[in-house]
């Protein structure tokens, strides 16, 4: 594992919450602000000091997703951990040698000049949390250091 990246909070409305963690935590948004360009939620970041991050994502209802099963059956809080890997494949090789279910699959909507490959764990194995593993040698630079481009 490279870092430990970020922490998922699946909220009902994301402008609300990004007030609410900038009131309480004094963290604002990342440079590109709200994202919303995929079908199946709209998400932002909050960088802290440290390079670890914040994400809030408020699911699409209309879609169904992991996101809004989640925020249907357990309402808004935690949905994952989020690390960042050197050896993708050698990592999900390892899991499921173990017997751990891992779903894999590319995402292209956050930087679509960079697709990255990631996998998720499920809460059953990861103690109430999906458990994100993402191939760090396929994302920007910029992503590594810890956040957007400025």
């Amino acid at each position: 594992m490279k870092k430990v990246d970020h922490v998922t909070m699946v909220v009902n409305n994301l402008e609300e919450a990004v007030k609410s963690y900038g009131d309480i935590l004094h963290l604002e948004p990342w440079p590109e602000g709200i994202i919303d360009n995929s079908p199946e939620c709209r998400l932002v970041m909050l960088p802290t000091r440290s390079g670890a991050r914040i994400e809030l994502m408020e699911p699409n209802p209309s879609f169904e997703s992991r996101f809004s099963r989640f925020l249907r059956e357990r309402g808004e809080g935690v949905f994952g951990l989020c690390v960042f890997c050197d050896d993708f494949d050698a990592e999900i090789a390892s899991l499921k040698a173990k017997g751990i279910r891992v779903e894999e699959e590319t995402q292209t909507f956050l930087f679509p000049e960079s697709p990255f490959r990631l996998a998720w764990v499920p809460p059953e194995a990861g103690h109430g949390v999906w458990i994100e593993l993402v191939d760090a040698r396929a994302l920007p630079a910029f992503e590594l250091e810890g956040g957007a481009a400025d």
